[in-house]
């Protein structure tokens, strides 16, 4: 009797078993369909960024492995039901009580701030290397990096007690060292540290304010020795008192709390230089670095240059023949308008969407000196760089 109810009992076991392993096809098929059959978005609102769209497949992609760190990213971000499961994720941590959601800290004063970032040392290895080897082909150009801290980083003081984060500092000493004598460093970290009781960074995003913007611009006049004495007098205007930004999304800490967004005006306007900037993707120009219809909508911090896009072309009236190949992430938006005084022409490569040949604007646009201006974290975990600056 006991050995009947026992292989009875395995039997429904095995049984049980199968119907999970279905269910569990099921449902993985119900998924690979769903995405499938779900068309790729290009920003999401819950989380106020951009998604990683499909990679294009090169050769020279699939050699050095950028199309798959790419293409795993894209899977990632247009995974069907991803707002859903990164708001269910949110809303258990902070029932959980933890500080820390989504690789977001919950900071004193309402600050929220991006924990630091592990660099990706392979591909970080390619990139420098990459960025070494196009300076080579480039000798007589000076080349510039302005590496920007984040604030968990120049704020560290506002992290929650006993959070622990990767030593930025240190990361940086080591980029700076392996780029040696290649590219000028422009020492930010020093200039932001001094300001740092000031609003430079938002509480709800992981940009800088555009004060502290404004800061970084002023160690990169110093570093590149830009005459600034001819810059007209700046006056600082809040566009919007409404803005919440990307780590309050992510995190789905301070959802109410909203802060402004200003951006620096010329006092003489007649005297500032006038700019033409060209969406050369999109084949759309504008008279301004500003897109102020981004701030009816989530993401205002697009207001500057309206986002990041693969080129922008910036023409300017200033007295000079210099032009700039700015190679960024969306750090640089805020900074860019602060150096329109300085360049006939700025051409704006952004590698996270670019893949054209950059020696082609290198040779076209005349460039007289290169900037590279990354945020810490963007740029210790990029896939873009390498692939970019090699493009065959």
């Amino acid at each position: 009797m006991r050995q009947s109810r026992k292989k009875w009992e395995r039997k429904r076991e095995e049984q049980r078993n199968k119907v999970i392993a279905l269910l569990f096809i099921v449902m993985m098929v119900i998924f690979f369909v769903v995405n499938i059959a779900t068309a790729d978005r290009e920003f999401s609102a819950k989380e106020n960024r951009a998604l990683e769209q499909r990679p294009k497949l090169t050769i020279s992609g699939i050699e050095s492995g950028r199309w798959m760190k790419q293409y795993e990213s894209y899977v990632s971000d247009q995974f069907a039901g991803r707002d859903f499961w990164v708001a269910l994720k949110s809303r258990i941590d902070l029932i959980a009580g933890k500080r820390k959601a989504n690789g977001v800290f919950k900071g004193k004063d309402h600050y929220l701030l991006e924990d630091i970032a592990k660099p990706d040392e392979e591909q970080l290895k390619a990139n420098l290397d990459a960025m070494k080897k196009f300076q080579e082909t480039y000798k007589d150009i000076p080349m510039y990096m302005m590496l920007v801290p984040n604030a968990a980083n120049i704020e560290s003081d506002k992290l929650p007690y006993c959070a622990v984060t990767e030593d930025q500092d240190k990361q940086f000493q080591k980029i700076k060292a392996s780029l040696g004598t290649a590219f000028q460093w422009v020492n930010v970290e020093d200039t932001l540290k001094k300001h740092r009781a000031e609003e430079i960074y938002y509480h709800t995003d992981h940009h800088w304010t555009t004060l502290g913007a404004y800061y970084g611009y002023q160690a990169l006049a110093a570093a590149m020795k830009l005459d600034t004495s001819k810059a007209p007098a700046m006056k600082s205007y809040a566009v919007t008192n409404s803005f919440n930004g990307t780590l309050s999304a992510t995190s789905g800490y301070e959802t109410d709390y909203n802060e402004p967004i200003y951006i620096y005006a010329p006092d003489d306007l007649k005297t500032a230089p006038q700019v033409v900037v060209n969406n050369v993707n999109e084949k759309k120009k504008t008279a301004t670095l500003y897109d102020t219809s981004k701030l009816k909508e989530k993401d205002k911090y697009a207001l500057f240059l309206g986002g990041n896009y693969p080129v922008l072309d910036i023409r300017t009236t200033a007295d000079t023949t210099d032009r700039l190949l700015l190679v960024k992430d969306s750090y640089a938006n805020s900074v860019i308008p602060f150096l329109t005084e300085y360049y006939r022409e700025i051409i704006v490569v952004d590698p996270r969407y670019y893949y054209d040949d950059i020696r082609e604007v290198m040779k076209k646009n005349k460039i007289t000196s290169v900037l590279f201006l990354y945020n810490g974290n963007t740029f210790v975990q990029d896939n873009s760089i390498s692939g970019v600056l090699q493009n065959d």
